[in-house]
């Protein structure tokens, strides 16, 4: 999972579209793993199916991976 992807999407206004596969890519895994709120859409009235990534918000899970003193980004385990 990609914490610094997740920290560029925290410091950007929302709802944000992406449109290069590799951010698309990035947010699937992200809002996988419960850190983001996003969906994809696939334009297919222009003939190429160009898809979207729409991000809509950090979930409190991400904001949590993203707290200070987590150093690696993973969030701590419930004890």
């Amino acid at each position: 999972m990609s914490i610094e992807f997740l920290r560029k999407l925290s410091k950007l206004r929302s709802p944000l579209d992406l449109t290069r596969p590799d951010d698309i890519d990035n947010l699937l895994v992200l809002r996988a793993a419960g850190m983001v709120a996003a969906f994809t859409l696939r334009n297919n009235g222009h003939g190429d199916g160009v898809e979207v990534g729409r991000f809509l918000s950090l979930t409190p899970e991400g904001r949590r991976a993203l707290a200070p003193g987590d150093d690696d980004g993973a969030a701590l385990p419930p004890q």
